[in-house]
C-alpha cells in the first residue's frame, strides 16, 4: 500500500447535506475504511454546543478511531493583498488545527498579488509558525494564492528547499489554459515536492470535469495519473505513504443545470469512482 486514503468533507457536512454534523462525516470516514478526514478549520463553528466542546468531541473521536486529521487551513483577509491580515488568520488556525490533533495542513495560504519575494516570505514565516504547534504545512496549487501558477511555483520551489505542496493541478491547467505539454517539467517538478494530494480531474477550462468517467477525458486522466504517480513515488522514497483526498466539489465546482441549480452528478459517487481509481493504480497494482 502506497498511499493513506483521506475523506473531504466539501459540499457533505450541513444541515442540508448528506452528513448533518462532523462527527456524523467522521463517523463515515471511519465506516468507509479511509485512514482520515480533511475539513476547513471553520467548519467547527457549524458544530452544536461550544467550539470546545465540538473540538473536544472530535479530537477524542479521532483518536478512538485511529484517524488521522488533515486540517484545511484557508487564510483570510478584508483586503486580499493583506500580509500581515492573511498571516494571523494563519496562526489563528494553526493554533485550532493543533488542538484538534492536526500534524498535517492542507494549506490555501496568502494572495496571487505578493509576487515571488513577499511570497517567498510569507510562506516562510507560516512555515514557522506551523512548526511552533507541530504543523506540517503543505501549501495548495490554489487559483487567487501564491502558488496559483506553475511559474511562480518553480521559483519558490527553487528558493525554500523545504517547502512542500497540496498538489492540486487542476487549478494550473485552468490558469495556463491548455494541456501543458510545453511546460512538463513544471508539473513533474511540484508532483515531486508533493506532501498531500487532491485528487480530482480537471481540463483547461474547468477546474473540475462533471464526470470523470467519460471517455472523453481519458488523456487528461492519463496525465494526472502521471504527475499522482509521482508525488507517490517522492514520498516512498522518504519512507512514507501520501496522504490523498478525493476531491470532488459541489456547484459552482461541479456543472450545475441552468435555472434549476441541479447538481451535473452525485459528488459522492464521483468521489467514489475517484477512490476505486486510486484503489486500482496505488494500493491493489
Amino acid at each position: 500500500m502506497s498511499i493513506r486514503l483521506i475523506k473531504s468533507a466539501w459540499g457533505l457536512v450541513g444541515a442540508d447535506k448528506r452528513y448533518a454534523t462532523l462527527l456524523d462525516f467522521a463517523g463515515s470516514a471511519h465506516e468507509g475504511q479511509y485512514s482520515g478526514v480533511e475539513f476547513p478549520v471553520f467548519y467547527l463553528e457549524t458544530e452544536a454546543g461550544t467550539p470546545n466542546e465540538a473540538l473536544a468531541t472530535l479530537k477524542d473521536y479521532f483518536e478512538q478511531q485511529n484517524l488521522d486529521y488533515i486540517a484545511l487551513i484557508a487564510t483570510q483577509a478584508e483586503s486580499w493583498g493583506d500580509y500581515d491580515a492573511h498571516l494571523a488568520s494563519f496562526t489563528e488556525q494553526c493554533k485550532t488545527a493543533a488542538q484538534l490533533g492536526a500534524r498535517k495542513a492542507s494549506v490555501h495560504a496568502g494572495a496571487d498579488s505578493f509576487g515571488v519575494e513577499r511570497g517567498r516570505t510569507f510562506l516562510e514565516d507560516c512555515m514557522d509558525v506551523a512548526r511552533e504547534h507541530g504543523i506540517r504545512p503543505c501549501f495548495e496549487t490554489h487559483r487567487a494564492r501564491i502558488l496559483y501558477n506553475p511559474f511562480t511555483c518553480a521559483e519558490l520551489l527553487d528558493a525554500i528547499p523545504s517547502l512542500e505542496l497540496t498538489s492540486d493541478l487542476s487549478h494550473w491547467l485552468l490558469v495556463v489554459d491548455r494541456m501543458p505539454h510545453d511546460i512538463m517539467e513544471l508539473f513533474d517538478q511540484a508532483s515531486a515536492r508533493t506532501g498531500h494530494l487532491h485528487a480530482r480531474i480537471g481540463h483547461e477550462k474547468s477546474p473540475q470535469v462533471t464526470e470523470p468517467s467519460d471517455p472523453v477525458w481519458s488523456e487528461h486522466i492519463v496525465m494526472y495519473r502521471r504527475w499522482w504517480q509521482i508525488s507517490v513515488e517522492a514520498r516512498q522514497k522518504t519512507g512514507e505513504r501520501l496522504t490523498v483526498a478525493p476531491e470532488f466539489g459541489p456547484p459552482p465546482y461541479m456543472h450545475a443545470e441552468p435555472f434549476t441549480g441541479a447538481p451535473g452528478a452525485d459528488i459522492v459517487a464521483v468521489n467514489q469512482w475517484m477512490r476505486d481509481r486510486l484503489q486500482e493504480w496505488f494500493i491493489e497494482g
